[in-house]
């Protein structure tokens, strides 16, 4: 998969943009840092132009960071790589989160889909306007068939944006860190 470079999906609150390579390389030296970001048609309609500074704080981008050095050197060695975007609040123009596909899509045109947002943007709503303008996106590509997502069933938010996004639970499985259930959502 390509890197793209116009937004994912634009919603009332967000821009999911693809996330700039620059942004994965600032995170792995700084806390917190701005990035000039083209945000595309939502930020000629709330800025006048499309590109856009844009904070990254500390938050950014929650538990996946454990996962940035190896995505860093994929991205260096062009290896294939799932779709990766980063939720930017429009009016604050701050990542307030990331949500993408582990990997590409398979022969049977399935992704697997993460999203977090951070800490301080949880509660809000964030994750299913935002992830459910990314799923419809997926949706509607040619390449893509079906969705799937997992979670642990003790996660309550994050079951309850699955839910909210109409995914099916298909399958519960034990791991090592205890119960997690599978969902999956197809194009109709």
């Amino acid at each position: 998969m390509s890197e793209l470079h116009d937004p994912y999906a634009v919603t009332p609150r967000t821009v999911v943009v693809p996330t700039p390579t620059e942004a994965i390389e600032q995170r792995l030296e700084y806390d917190d840092f701005f990035l000039d970001v083209d945000l595309g048609d939502a930020a000629v309609a709330d800025l006048g132009h499309r590109t856009a500074s844009v904070r990254f704080p500390p938050g950014w981008p929650g538990d996946a960071l454990e996962g940035f050095e190896a995505w860093a050197a994929r991205r260096r060695s062009g290896a294939p790589e799932g779709w990766a975007a980063t939720v930017v609040d429009r009016g604050a123009l701050e990542a307030i989160g990331q949500v993408g596909c582990v990997a590409p899509p398979d022969d049977d045109g399935v992704v697997e889909i993460r999203y977090a947002t951070n800490a301080d943007h949880r509660d809000r709503g964030v994750a299913t306007e935002a992830g459910g303008a990314f799923v419809d996106w997926l949706l509607e590509r040619p390449d893509v068939r079906a969705i799937v997502a997992e979670c642990r069933v003790d996660n309550a938010a994050s079951v309850r944006v699955i839910e909210k996004l109409g995914f099916a639970l298909v399958d519960e499985r034990e791991d090592e860190g205890g119960r997690v259930l599978r969902w999956v959502k197809r194009r109709t």
